[in-house]
């Protein structure tokens, strides 16, 4: 990495650092609300349960643990965090926020800070880092031009990513702990794409056990673990051999996944009993198929039929198979390509979560933010169509958040996101003047200046307008008084329509995906700049380059390039 790139990078998290910090200064969930508060209580409560009672206790209800109350519902791993945080707080701080039974619904703005600080602290060590080495990694692995995304603003994936409002809204200012799981899964993927398969298994089977909503990743990193067992292998060897050695490394994997497992449920691994009241407590079916107005397809059915006279069980039933349906083709089709690519994981990734977001059961406003970690993973590949969804991701939230005391604080970030992206097209002046943003920019060079560019950025406008205009709806109309929640259900229903139609551009781009090495891996196309090329003709400048990689070049089926001098690279990179 060059200097200017790391004072890119102190810049963007230092912004990050400061803009989080800023919205931990407004109201959080349940704040002043008796008599069960918010997610703020929830998370101080488990660390109170955590740190004065036995790990046995931890998830049954006791008469020292109602589980009424903000019971423990999270995989071990949040406990195990719940626990440290809670000691914490009892010898470095004050013993009253985590005192059993006397510390619910503290109010303190000591707590406050306390608590807060928790968050600052995760997202400074892990998600922040995270997120910005999962960015780059992808950028420099799987970026058709890398060197143009550099020329053009190599910041701009990074400050969108730790800059996305929404994942700031909801940790920093609604309060949860969101930046852990999401950190660990993106740590994940950019394993996955290094290759290193074992320590991505390990890092997802952490973020899934942090959070059992990480399942929305889950077939995707299935299905390609799966298919990488059995990819890469001698073409020359037997068909016998290649099963056995798939068979072999399937093994490793399916004990390394079961191994991280039983470490992290070791406590309650000594009877059925406690292992089934822990997987009753992850997944309670009796809370129903949505709750409040989430952005879904379930709640957008539900105002023509009543989803809540079905019972429980027969909608779950409904919801898993129609999230089967949603996601397996986007599955199998990483199953079954000849090489595994990370590219189409990336997609799969958005595709899975997006259909378990529209699809599955008991889904939460926030979990929009599950589909928005792969969308912030392909915002160097896809910056405008990742741009904007997580920009319509953060509007879907905008009742909870509004109910949160944050509209102020979304309104902003909002504003600064999509600066951002005008910033980093700025210098093209020469675009037409009603692309305030100078969103061609983002466009590929095929389509930027043609009436297929101008369709998708007059959309996008489209998109923001009417998002403008619900958003002054909700905040200074009345809505008539049979129908209290009708500009909160337009907003859910509006956001799901994006939704649906990103769900459907993101399977289209994973299926679109070609294999470059025809299904060898030994195929390349590289684009090199370098002043050595100056006044060289293409076959001397072709002899510099296979020199410099002539030992690579023994073990690769096929090679082309393009070699520029730093002027000629200039000018093909230009407006």
């Amino acid at each position: 990495m060059d200097t200017g790139t790391g004072m890119q990078w102190i810049v963007i998290v230092a912004a990050g650092l400061f803009l989080r910090a800023t919205v931990s200064l407004h109201s959080y969930s349940g704040a002043n609300r008796p008599p069960m508060y918010g997610d703020f209580e929830a998370q101080r409560h488990w660390q109170e349960v955590t740190v004065n009672l036995p790990v046995g206790d931890w998830y049954r209800n006791t008469s020292d643990n109602d589980l009424l109350y903000w019971g423990l519902d999270y995989p071990p791993l949040t406990a195990y965090h719940s626990y440290v945080v809670g000691l914490w707080a009892r010898r470095w701080h004050n013993e009253s926020f985590v005192a059993l039974h006397s510390s619910r619904g503290i109010t303190t703005d000591e707590h406050k800070q306390f608590m807060r600080n928790t968050v600052l602290l995760v997202d400074a060590l892990l998600y922040i880092p995270a997120i910005l080495y999962a960015t780059h990694t992808v950028r420099r692995r799987l970026a058709n031009n890398p060197g143009k995304t550099h020329r053009e603003g190599e910041w701009l994936s990074g400050a969108l990513a730790v800059l996305f409002p929404g994942q700031i809204l909801i940790d920093n200012g609604h309060f949860q702990y969101n930046n852990v799981s999401l950190a660990l899964c993106a740590l994940g993927v950019v394993a996955i794409i290094e290759r290193r398969t074992l320590l991505g298994a390990i890092l997802f089977c952490l973020a899934l056990n942090y959070k059992q909503m990480e399942l929305y990743h889950a077939l995707p990193f299935f299905f390609y673990l799966l298919r990488d067992c059995f990819a890469g292998m001698d073409a020359s060897s037997s068909l016998g051999h290649r099963f056995v050695r798939g068979v072999r490394k399937l093994i490793v994997l399916g004990g390394t996944v079961l191994l991280t497992f039983i470490i992290l449920w070791l406590p309650w691994l000594r009877s059925l009993d406690a292992v089934g009241q822990l997987v009753h407590r992850i997944f309670p079916v009796a809370r129903g198929v949505f709750e409040d107005k989430v952005s879904n397809v379930w709640c957008v059915v539900n105002v023509f039929i009543k989803l809540r006279n079905i019972p429980n069980t027969t909608m779950a039933l409904v919801c898993l198979l129609s999230t089967l349906l949603a996601v397996l083709p986007s599955g199998l089709h990483l199953l079954l390509q000849k090489t595994p690519s990370p590219r189409s994981f990336l997609y799969s990734l958005t595709v899975a979560a997006l259909g378990f977001f529209l699809f599955s059961f008991q889904v939460h406003e926030k979990s929009i933010l599950l589909a928005a970690l792969p969308a912030i993973l392909l915002l160097p590949l896809e910056p405008l169509a990742s741009g904007w969804f997580l920009q319509v991701a953060t509007f879907s939230m905008m009742p909870l958040l509004h109910k949160d005391g944050l509209t102020g604080a979304f309104v902003g970030l909002t504003i600064i996101s999509l600066m951002l992206l005008r910033t980093a097209n700025e210098r093209r002046r020469s675009q037409p003047s009603h692309d305030a943003l100078y969103l061609r920019g983002f466009l590929p060079d095929g389509i930027a200046n043609k009436p297929t560019g101008s369709v998708l950025v007059a959309l996008f406008y489209l998109s923001l307008l009417g998002q403008i205009l619900l958003l002054v709806a909700f905040l200074c109309l009345s809505p008539p008084a049979h129908l209290p929640f009708l500009y909160p259900l337009l907003i859910s229903a509006y956001s799901c329509g994006h939704f649906v139609l990103f769900f459907l551009y993101f399977n289209y781009r994973q299926l679109e995906v070609v294999d470059e090495s025809d299904g060898c891996g030994g195929k390349f196309r590289v684009v090199v700049v370098s002043s050595q090329f100056q006044g060289k003709p293409l076959l001397a400048r072709h002899r510099l380059v296979n020199a410099a990689l002539e030992e690579e070049l023994k073990t690769i089926h096929a090679f082309s390039q393009k070699t520029y001098t730093p002027e000629q690279w200039a000018g093909e990179s230009g407006p």
